[in-house]
């Protein structure tokens, strides 16, 4: 079965907002299914699997709660972005989404313009890189690192053969990475680039990200060759052997800026 609209699988169990939410997304061109807990979440996500395009997903659920069932959908292999909205404002808390395959993150209450928007940055980057996967076919295998990102399934190949499916998220910081090698980018820029948040955003999205790529790509995460930390700057995707020699005589830490 196919839909003109977007659809997006809303998991919330506060009725009044629910309704809300609802009322505005259908006002914004938005086909919206409905879940009022983690149950009937991942039973929607299994019907309509190939027909919704993005989750808003509470963390205060009902039955299964939203880490449960982002830790549910990450184990199946669903690889629909998901976008949490919770009053769980605690920086813990995001990075605990985050870590459970959020691709974003954002705190109750909101600004309703600010959650559109960033619902259609999240629709955009995944279909960018869909459309990366139809319209680059003589680039659909690329070297990163010691392994290879194979664009047609978003999956990383590691030096021992290893597969690891990447999220839409994680597969367009990649990208922007290896796009312009030794080059150092600042958070700021990765956050416009990726995520399409606007200039001043405080976040820690973009080190947890890092992190997350530093554990499928790299060798070992805590000494790592390729994804490095520039203190007070960015990172880089670095392949120069002197580049990566210049930051490490600097006492780089690349564990987190």
């Amino acid at each position: 079965m196919s839909f003109s609209k977007e659809t997006l699988l809303l998991v919330e169990d506060e009725e009044a907002l629910a309704e809300g939410l609802k009322f505005n997304f259908e006002r914004e061109g938005f086909r919206v299914l409905s879940a009022s807990n983690g149950r009937q979440a991942l039973e929607l996500i299994a019907a309509e699997e190939g027909t919704i395009q993005i989750v808003l997903l509470d963390i205060m659920l009902p039955e299964v709660d939203g880490f449960e069932v982002l830790a549910q959908m990450r184990a199946q292999a669903f690889g629909l972005p998901v976008l949490v909205l919770s009053a769980k404002s605690q920086e813990s808390d995001k990075v605990k989404a985050l870590e459970f395959g959020a691709d974003d993150y954002v705190t109750k209450p909101f600004s309703l313009q600010e959650l559109i928007l960033r619902v259609r940055g999240i629709i955009k980057r995944t279909s960018w890189i869909h459309a990366q996967k139809e319209t680059n076919e003589k680039q659909q295998v690329i070297l990163f690192g010691n392994g290879r990102f194979l664009r047609d399934s978003l999956t990383f190949e590691g030096q021992s053969g290893n597969l690891t499916k990447l999220s839409p998220t994680e597969a367009a910081l990649l990208l922007a990475l290896c796009a312009t090698p030794n080059t150092i980018h600042t958070r700021q820029s990765l956050l416009k680039q990726v995520w399409q948040y606007e200039p001043g955003t405080e976040t820690r999205t973009v080190d947890v990200f890092i992190s997350k790529l530093r554990r499928i790509v790299e060798t070992n995460e805590k000494k790592p060759e390729f994804l490095l930390s520039i203190r007070g700057a960015g990172y880089a995707y670095v392949t120069d052997p002197r580049m990566r020699q210049s930051l490490s005589s600097q006492k780089t830490d690349n564990k987190m800026l």
